[in-house]
């Protein structure tokens, strides 16, 4: 249920999309309707390295067509259908579309649709008021129904080598004493207090998680916003448990582009929801656990909106900067992990 914003907003990113590679929109589509022998229509929220339509004679496809800088990792696509099961799109190489040359072909990927919406549509359709009744029973909804699938990672730790911890480890370390330079004072203790907890975030279960869990690759019931599946594995990493969870915030409250990060009322009886019910599919956590975990999250967070992008093809990424893209993620920085009002739980430093 796209607004009139997200359609504009889709053919400016198709068009740009397609100046970067040799492939052209027609070749792809018609490469679309070649597979699944029906006809194709854009998705309504496109990403900016690839171009994605639903097609077959029911829609029951997603075709995306990925810059072949930017290819998807199969294998990781596989691990997430065996770890979710139908919470995730079953997904297939299907050869590249366009020439190779000054600009790069793309990787034409056919996926199972996983029937529902995005949230970040749920929420435009029926977020309003924000409290009413039925909202307060959609957020329960949904964040009992992460807090399974967050479980369900916890239960399926990968098998890494010792080389594997000791370069996150290192990568971690490096990362952390460039925030510290970088950021602004009032960062520093929070930092350090992460520095201090590497041993003992990198003992948590090392799991594949999603680093882009937002309500754009959250799909949910049109009706109940009970959780449907999760899309747009990209950039999916073997990590420890618990680096993505800071994503769970914009479930939970609001971000105002003037006045930062705000709460819903609902905020402490979610959260409540969400720890109850992981604790109860994964068997019960230890105190130490527990912090970790939220330490995990908060390292995660620094991780993520510390830096410039983290895409593949870009240059390295660098600490964020007084700047428009700086100033959005050090809303978040300062929300978090500063702001009494609105800051996580857990933390102490």
């Amino acid at each position: 249920m796209a607004t009139r914003y997200s359609e504009y907003s889709a053919v400016v990113e198709i068009d740009a999309f397609f100046q970067k590679t040799s492939a052209t929109r027609s070749g792809c589509d018609a490469r679309a309707r070649e597979l699944t022998g029906g006809k194709v229509v854009p998705v309504e929220v496109q990403g900016v390295c690839s171009y994605s339509v639903y097609a077959g004679p029911e829609l029951e496809y997603v075709v995306q067509f990925r810059l072949e800088s930017l290819a998807l990792k199969t294998e990781v696509t596989s691990l997430a259908t065996e770890i979710y099961g139908s919470l995730v799109p079953t997904v297939s190489f299907e050869g590249k579309v366009g020439e190779d040359g000054e600009k790069e072909p793309v990787y034409v990927y056919l996926m199972s649709r996983l029937r529902g919406m995005t949230h970040l549509d749920f929420i435009l359709a029926h977020g309003f008021p924000e409290h009413s009744l039925d909202n307060l029973s959609c957020r329960r909804n949904l964040i009992g129904d992460i807090a399974h699938f967050m479980a369900l990672s916890w239960k399926a730790p990968r098998p890494v080598s010792s080389e594997y911890r000791d370069t996150l480890r290192q990568t971690y370390v490096r990362d952390l004493r460039l925030l510290q330079a970088a950021l602004p004072s009032r960062f520093r203790s929070i930092i350090q207090t992460c520095l201090n907890s590497i041993d003992d975030i990198l003992s948590l279960p090392i799991v594949l998680l999603h680093r882009d869990f937002g309500s754009c690759n959250i799909i949910v019931d049109e009706t109940t916003c009970h959780l449907v599946g999760v899309v747009d594995w990209a950039e999916a990493e073997i990590c420890p448990f618990g680096m993505n969870l800071h994503s769970l915030q914009s479930l939970t409250g609001k971000l105002h582009l003037r006045n930062g990060w705000t709460r819903f009322e609902d905020y402490d009886a979610l959260q409540d929801v969400f720890w109850e019910r992981f604790k109860q599919e994964v068997g019960g956590l230890s105190g130490d656990q527990l912090r970790t975990i939220k330490l995990a999250r908060a390292l995660g967070l620094l991780l993520s909106s510390g830096f410039t992008s983290r895409l593949g093809n870009e240059p390295r990424p660098v600490p964020i900067g007084d700047d428009e893209h700086g100033r959005y993620n050090m809303m978040s920085l300062d929300g978090f992990l500063i702001n009494p009002q609105t800051k996580f739980d857990g933390l102490e430093y």
